[in-house]
């Protein structure tokens, strides 16, 4: 009750070491959150392709930078264990007016990929269909379109939305219904473009629900991987986990930049809060002074200024995480079609009020060792 006492006698001084302490949290919350959020998405994406092989020509750095003809993809399904192949093309357009770019997947319109997009609304996509695409309902949502409206390409290229789709199957990957379809047909005539990916089904139909199905599945296209090289030297055949893998160091870089922010902003919130506890004793020279001429000890007074940095660090902890929520609700005006996805759980607010308090216990530490050193006799005389 003293630290709370002392911590109110000075609302405004308090308030600010608050807010600092509540904007490096928040920093904290809302990035640590957006990248958790991702690795989940990732991760369920894993789950569902379990049972296939990823396929990129052999030393692509990403499957934008990739190209696969239908002849290899032929060759591919002629390999013993290859059930069936699917081919994949990524088209990446920033329609006027929007701030990020738009992923439209080109497909065949009869292959297995489709089972993943199952149509709620208008139709399928259908061999010969030209400037003609379905789209997610999260961007029907989103960019206010429906079926017969049209999404602007480019000033001079329109399609025409046909259908709708969901995402029941990988109901846990927001982004991919933030997404849109086109044939695969339309890629290469339209574009002049080869597909980007080739993935190769051990079981079509098929979606692990279980760790141990997961595993499965991994082993099963371990094994049949390297046949797949042999058969096409180009191309390199992946399971969806090793695939994954091949960004763990955009996604460390990533970290690393979090890292980095929720630093920076904790050192000067630290600093704030120690400021703050160094202008307190100031204040306070005398006071502290009578506490050690009537008998409190050091580690006492030590406790005491402690207690208070705590008490607002924690403060400013509770504070962030409403305020980092709110920054992620902020963000997803720009950043949307389900790529800003946030994971938050128990253990990461018990996390950010813990490392308030830390900071807090830190700030105060300099401020309570010189009150605890003050000479009372001289601390009386201070003016």
């Amino acid at each position: 009750m003293l630290a709370l006492r002392n911590v109110l006698r000075r609302k405004a001084r308090s308030l600010f070491a608050v807010l600092q302490i509540a904007v490096a949290i928040a920093a904290f919350v809302s990035i640590v959150g957006v990248t958790q959020g991702l690795r989940a998405q990732f991760y369920r994406i894993s789950q569902v392709f379990a049972f296939d092989l990823i396929v990129l020509a052999r030393g692509a750095a990403s499957p934008l930078f990739s190209a696969v003809s239908y002849e290899e993809a032929e060759a591919a399904r002629q390999v013993p264990g290859v059930k069936a192949v699917s081919l994949l093309g990524i088209h990446l357009v920033r329609p006027p007016g929007m701030a990020q770019p738009v992923t439209i997947m080109a497909v065949e319109p009869d292959g297995e990929m489709l089972r993943f997009f199952p149509i709620v609304e208008g139709r399928g996509l259908r061999e010969g269909d030209g400037e003609h695409i379905v789209i997610g309902r999260l961007m029907a949502e989103q960019l206010g379109l429906g079926v017969g409206g049209t999404l602007a390409i480019d000033e001079r290229s329109r399609l025409e939305v046909v259908g709708l789709f969901d995402t029941p199957v990988v109901k846990d990957v927001p982004f991919l219904g933030g997404q849109a379809l086109m044939p695969l047909s339309h890629l290469r005539e339209a574009y002049r473009r080869l597909p980007n990916i080739l993935i190769c089904h051990t079981e079509p139909g098929r979606t692990a629900r279980t760790p141990d199905e997961v595993r499965e599945g991994l082993d099963r296209g371990e094994a049949l991987a390297p046949s797949i090289g042999e058969a096409i030297p180009r191309l390199h055949a992946r399971t969806i986990e090793g695939f994954l893998d091949s960004f763990k160091q955009q996604a460390a870089l990533i970290d690393s930049f979090a890292l980095a922010i929720s630093f920076l902003a904790a050192l000067v919130s630290a600093i704030g809060v120690t400021n703050t506890m160094l202008m307190s004793v100031f204040d306070r020279t005398r006071e502290i002074g009578l506490l050690r001429a009537i008998g409190w000890s050091r580690l006492r007074i030590v406790a005491m200024i402690e207690a208070e940095g705590a008490l607002l660090a924690t403060a400013g902890g509770l504070l962030g995480l409403p305020i980092g929520l709110l920054l992620i609700e902020a963000s997803k005006l720009l950043i949307q079609l389900g790529w800003l996805s946030v994971t938050l759980d128990p253990l990461l607010y018990l996390r950010a009020v813990g490392f308030a308090a830390l900071l807090g216990l830190l700030g105060a530490l300099y401020p309570a060792v010189r009150a605890a050193y003050l000479q009372p006799t001289e601390a009386l005389r201070y003016e």
